[in-house]
């Protein structure tokens, strides 16, 4: 199983995706990826940001419509299984002189938390602290 990390889901919200992306999308198996609401989040958060008008519309729509077709029922939430693998996580990070943003351990501790890798373009943000990472952009 594979956790989709905020910056794929915005990627494939683009109107002309980066075609790596595209192909290791097409390539994996769809059943196995999923995302967080921790992202969702994110991305909503995005979308409120943009003045008012018809881009920002279409986009919500675009983005609701994408949640629905694709991850209607792949959609992991920040549990309490997460929510005890956050506070070391983001401890060890700390300790180690690489803190973390609350997001992005968010995202990791619910990924840990289902013995799931992580999909991202940001890999060194989640180095060492025992994910397997795929970057879908190489």
């Amino acid at each position: 199983m594979i956790l989709l990390d905020t910056n794929v889901l915005s990627e494939l919200m683009r109107p002309a995706a980066e075609p790596r992306v595209i192909a290791w999308l097409n390539a994996a198996e769809a059943g196995q990826l999923y995302l967080s609401t921790i992202s969702v989040a994110e991305i909503c958060f995005g979308l409120d940001l943009l003045p008012p008008g018809r881009r920002r519309q279409g986009l919500e729509e675009r983005f609701e419509a994408f949640l629905q077709a694709a991850f209607a029922h792949r959609l992991l939430p920040f549990d309490q299984a997460a929510a005890r693998c956050y506070g070391p996580l983001m401890g060890n990070r700390r300790r180690a002189g690489c803190p973390m943003a609350a997001p992005d351990g968010q995202i990791a501790a619910i990924a840990a938390s289902r013995a799931m890798a992580l999909a991202t373009r940001n890999s060194r943000d989640f180095q060492s602290i025992g994910l397997a990472l795929i970057d879908p952009w190489s």
